[in-house]
Order: structure tokens, then sequence, then C-alpha cells
């Protein structure tokens, strides 16, 4: 990624520029708490209109009655941006009025309901963006990479879509790769 280049005193113009088209989702995650659980029978359901705030929601509460208090339902909601594709548009208040008035709008959240607590945060990598420019420049990274004697690893270092078991492998593998170049 980008951040990493004034760690990496000959990051070549190439390998720079094929950084600008390796670029992850931002995510922005907006939790509420309301004083009802009949929300939902689901854990996550995803949201393909593009007039919606959010893409996918998650329902806590479903996943344990640990997350909430008795008695309460729970809401999150994922708001993806991009610096190529969808910039960050919002702050972090207006992303839960924009949740707020989209779960009324889809008839999980009513006007009636109490809202307990709600809020908002921002990770600045969340998912993997695959498009026409993602195999090449990620390919060049990476032999860049190699060439200097960086094994990179984990979601970002091989730049996946991988869950946490194969990221933790992904660094076993690495990690191999490391020593058996000494």
């Amino acid at each position: 990624m980008p951040e990493n280049n004034p760690y990496i005193n000959e990051c070549t113009n190439k390998s720079s520029k094929a950084q600008i088209y390796c670029i992850p989702q931002y995510l922005c995650l907006v939790n509420i708490v309301i004083d009802r659980a009949d929300i939902s029978e689901d854990h996550w359901t995803y949201f393909y209109d593009e007039d919606f705030s959010f893409t996918r929601l998650s329902f806590p509460h479903m996943q344990s009655p640990h997350n909430v208090p008795p008695g309460c339902g729970s809401f999150q909601a994922e708001l993806y941006f991009s610096k190529k594709y969808r910039p960050v548009d919002r702050t972090h208040q207006q992303a839960i009025l924009d949740t707020k008035k989209d779960l009324i709008r889809c008839g999980l959240l009513k006007e009636t309901d109490k809202i307990l607590f709600e809020n908002a945060w921002t990770l600045p990598y969340a998912n993997i963006i695959f498009d026409l420019d993602e195999a090449e420049s990620s390919a060049t990274v990476k032999n860049y990479l190699k060439e200097i004697g960086i094994w990179t690893c984990g979601r970002y270092g091989d730049w996946g879509y991988i869950w946490t078991d194969q990221s933790f492998k992904s660094g076993e593998v690495a990690a191999q790769r490391a020593l058996d170049s000494i």
C-alpha cells in the first residue's frame, strides 16, 4: 500500500504507480442498540440497492445474547468507501443518521423504537477491491517486494479475500520462505 513507501528506501516508480491501483475499501461501522429484540431472525443480510447507505447489515444480538442487554436488539451496518470508487462523503454522525433513515425505510427500525446506544467508527482497511487493474498491479508490487527480500502475507500482503485461519497459514508460509532464503 502507498502508506508503506516511506519505509522502503528504493521504491521503484513502477511499483509506486502499481500501488495506486491496489486500493482497499474503508469500512464505516454503524452500531445501534434498540429496546426490542424482534428485529430479524437472520444473523445478517445484504442490501444491493445503491439507494441504501449500507451494503451489509448484521444483527449482533442474534449471534450471542451477551452482545446486548436482555430484551434488546442491535444492528451493525457496514458502509463501504474507497479512494478510487466511492470517496468518504460523510461524517460518522451523518453515517448514523443515514443508517437510521434507511433502517426505517426498509421496515427494520420503527419510529417508536427507543435507541439505547449508537456509534460509528471507521476501519481504514477493510476488503480488497478486485477490479480490472488489481491483478497486474498487485503482481507488480508483490514481485518488487520479493526482489528486495520482503515476503508478504495475510489479507493485504497476499492481496486476497482470505479468512483469519488462511491469514495465519499465509504468515507461516512467508516465515518459512524468509528462513529458506537465508
